[in-house]
């Protein structure tokens, strides 16, 4: 029998399923149930309504690889592992040619196009983004003392550039043959990091 953390990801994940195949106005709550093998009473015990379904999928949407890759930041800054974290940043966040990170990416977008025009899942969204700007943050402060980012750097202003690159970097869905050279994008991006790190006199 599925336990209850266990019924509430098949629910999302059958949701998820629909929404990415007819849109959220093709989520019908009876279909639903029969998808997961529930009864529809079972659904709205996890869930108020209908809407906070859709919300819950577009949350899990919006965090999706995200979380994983703040927690490993995190960790590497506090060891001043500098190499994992130029790998993270360089060949993960801002590879435009990955094809798993890009359908992450989108979903993102996706998400937040839906929020700007529902402003209760905005609410929710901004909820979620506050927790991910403060580990950012923490994470930002980690580096600083572990000499992986210049004291001067605006930490604020970093975390929003780290979360600029990969959500910029869909364009290379787009970009064609202006997308640059692999070896040249890489060598782009590791000095525009090498400008966040202390200076040597």
């Amino acid at each position: 029998m599925l336990q209850k953390n266990d019924t509430v990801t098949v629910i999302l994940d059958e949701a998820r399923k629909i929404i990415e195949e007819r849109g959220e106005a093709g989520l019908r709550v009876a279909e639903l149930a029969d998808r997961c093998g529930v009864a529809v009473g079972l659904l709205y015990h996890y869930f108020q309504d209908r809407q906070a379904i859709i919300t819950a999928v577009r949350e899990a949407q919006f965090v999706a690889r995200v979380e994983s890759d703040i927690a490993d930041l995190k960790s590497y800054s506090t060891t001043g592992n500098n190499d994992d974290i130029v790998d993270i940043i360089v060949n993960q966040f801002a590879d435009p040619r990955s094809p798993d990170r890009m359908r992450y990416r989108l979903q993102r977008m996706e998400v937040l196009v839906a929020a700007s025009r529902d402003p209760e899942l905005l609410e929710s969204l901004k909820k979620v983004q506050d927790r991910f700007t403060s580990e950012i943050l923490a994470t930002i402060e980690n580096a600083k003392k572990s000499g992986l980012v210049d004291a001067d750097v605006d930490e604020k202003s970093l975390a929003l550039f780290l979360e600029i690159i990969p959500l910029g970097a869909t364009l290379g869905l787009v970009y064609g043959d202006n997308l640059p050279d692999p070896d040249e994008w890489q060598a782009f991006v590791l000095r525009v990091l090498a400008s966040l790190m202390p200076q040597n006199d």
